[in-house]
């Protein structure tokens, strides 16, 4: 996954800094952490106040936004 970050980071013209691999790991890390609550039954989800559809929505965001911020922003507003 790694490397498919970094290809991706590559491809989008961003240099491969520290700063911009940086970033990616972050977003890379929250992505596995949304992921994981597609997991999650229905009724834990309700009590969390996500629905699937904000989960999928995060999970569509570009590598360079963190979709668990993007998530919290999302379905909490």
């Amino acid at each position: 996954m790694k490397n498919y970050a970094l290809h991706q980071a590559e491809f989008n013209g961003f240099a491969p800094g520290a700063a911009n691999l940086a970033t990616y790991f972050r977003n890379w890390q929250a992505r596995r952490a949304v992921r994981a609550l597609e997991k999650l039954d229905d009724h834990l989800l309700r009590d969390m106040g996500v629905s699937r559809e904000c989960i999928r929505t995060a999970l569509r965001m570009p590598l360079d936004t963190n979709p668990a911020l993007y998530l919290e922003n999302l379905c909490h507003h």
